[in-house]
């Protein structure tokens, strides 16, 4: 295959892993189309805030147009100062709370995303729903699609979230199951007195048999300003700055397993009861807010045959949030992915190697990634309500695909 190239290479989702994929293949030359299931760009919420480290956001720079990459340096937030754990009444327990390294930075998960759709013109696809895909004899793969269409590569993969229908024809033997975790948050646009209580890279509020937290993210330029100035082709809505927080849910409340609720405040606001005024004030004042129920596999990801089809972020290691490390992971795959379909396409080596190359690195970094969250949830909820339950329910997804 080393003659021949990468050849294109096809793309399931549009998540922040997909995108930067997707841009990391441009820079070297590859040809690359994202297939989307949702119609349009905004179709879904795409969650508040997350971290980058400097690492990531580096091989962002080296990936995506230099003014796409300014744009989300501009548009990023300071990660710096204590990390604060505090009781219910504010009464300051520790002010050495572990959190992001301080050369991180936060990042809008919403904004990012507009920001890599960037400069991918018609190579994404919306309303594409994947239903299969085959691999011929001839080395194409065929991606088929609910709405009766078929796009065809050389290498396809599969960064469609932790619903992955491409690993579920994969890998067939890795399931979902109930981690019976239970998140409900928020955002609550910036005031003095709610920026005072998250002076640095995150806050932590311990009450009797519940875990609050939050995080600041403040915009060093707001998002449409800096877009207009940097990139007047973006279309970037405003966006103010805000305290995001979240709240695990205690398993035996009815929220926890009962409708999903679109609004969260009013599960909230019973839970807190009796906290100090500030924090039901952060609650009341949120202007979004919502409940969501995690996943996680079965069992620490398997290896599989190498083909033309691999995988990428939460399609291979769905991580709990608790890591606060899906979105950088994921960016991490398709940044080495990157480079090793390059390899390929400069002749320097076939494909077969280079992919089974990435799945090595990639099992090995996703699986490390899913047991650090899984050990960090320690730090958040008790440990008998951290113990996934075995179901065979059908899969619904969390909160916030990390790669999606």
């Amino acid at each position: 295959m080393a003659e021949q190239g990468a050849g294109r290479v096809l793309v399931i989702g549009a998540g922040i892993g997909g995108l930067t994929l997707a841009h990391a293949l441009v820079r070297v030359g590859i040809d690359v189309r994202v297939y989307e299931a949702d119609d349009a760009a905004g179709d879904r919420f795409q969650g508040y805030r997350i971290g980058l480290g400097r690492a990531t956001i580096d091989a962002l720079r080296a990936t995506l147009p230099g003014r796409l990459a300014e744009l989300v340096e501009a548009t990023s937030g300071s990660l710096t100062g204590p990390g604060l754990l505090f009781d219910e009444r504010l009464n300051v327990l520790s002010r050495d709370l572990e959190g992001p390294p301080e050369d991180a930075r936060a990042v809008d998960r919403q904004v990012l995303r507009r920001i890599l759709l960037g400069a991918l013109g018609d190579r994404i696809a919306y309303g594409k729903r994947l239903t299969s895909h085959a691999e011929t004899e001839d080395g194409t793969v065929i991606a088929r699609f609910a709405d009766g269409t078929e796009a065809a590569g050389q290498v396809l993969v599969g960064a469609d979230g932790g619903n992955s229908r491409v690993r579920r024809q994969l890998v067939p033997q890795v399931r979902l199951v109930d981690s019976d975790l239970c998140g409900a948050m928020g955002r609550t646009p910036v005031a003095d007195r709610f920026l005072r209580l998250v002076p640095g890279r995150g806050t932590m509020i311990k009450g009797p048999g519940i875990t609050l937290m939050l995080g600041r993210m403040q915009f060093d330029r707001e998002p449409s300003e800096a877009a207009a100035a940097l990139a007047p082709e973006l279309a970037m809505p405003y966006r103010e700055s805000y305290v995001r927080w979240v709240l695990m849910v205690p398993p035996e409340h009815p929220a926890a397993t009962g409708p999903r609720r679109e609004d969260a405040r009013e599960v909230v606001l019973d839970l807190i009861d009796g906290w100090h005024p500030d924090l039901l004030d952060l609650v009341r004042s949120s202007d979004m807010s919502g409940i969501g129920r995690s996943r996680v596999f079965d069992r620490p990801m398997p290896s599989w045959p190498v083909s033309r089809v691999t995988l990428l972020g939460d399609a291979a290691h769905l991580t709990l949030a608790s890591g606060g490390n899906g979105a950088n992971t994921a960016m991490w795959d398709a940044v080495l992915l990157a480079e090793r379909l390059a390899e390929v396409e400069r002749g320097e080596r076939d494909l077969a190697s280079a992919l089974g190359e990435y799945q090595a690195g990639l099992l090995q970094r996703g699986n490390a990634a899913v047991e650090y969250s899984k050990e960090n949830l320690k730090r958040f909820v008790p440990a008998q309500a951290a113990t996934p339950r075995q179901t065979t329910a059908s899969p619904v997804g969390r909160a916030e695909d990390a790669d999606r």
